[in-house]
């Protein structure tokens, strides 16, 4: 059963306004799915007798939200196209 996303990935729904952004200086996101999903590439060196880990790496790239709920800052995972 495929569940129900009420913000989806690159929703800008839930940002803060422009001048409260401002406030708060620039950072690095790197959203937890993808840092969950950087961790298990580093499990899977160490046990690469496990073959669902890939599987589950890639599920977790895949939930990446694209941005900062609040933010808006963009995911600064290498999985995801940089543009330029």
């Amino acid at each position: 059963m495929e569940e129900e996303v009420t913000n989806p990935p690159g929703s800008t729904s839930e940002q803060l306004p422009d001048g409260i952004l401002a406030l708060l200086g620039p950072r690095t996101y790197l959203s937890t799915a993808c840092e969950t999903a950087l961790l298990l590439t580093k499990a899977i060196a160490r046990n690469p007798d496990r073959d669902d880990l890939p599987g589950v790496r890639d599920r977790m790239h895949a939930r990446c939200r694209l941005n900062h709920k609040f933010t808006g800052a963009l995911c600064s995972c290498p999985c995801h196209p940089q543009a330029d």
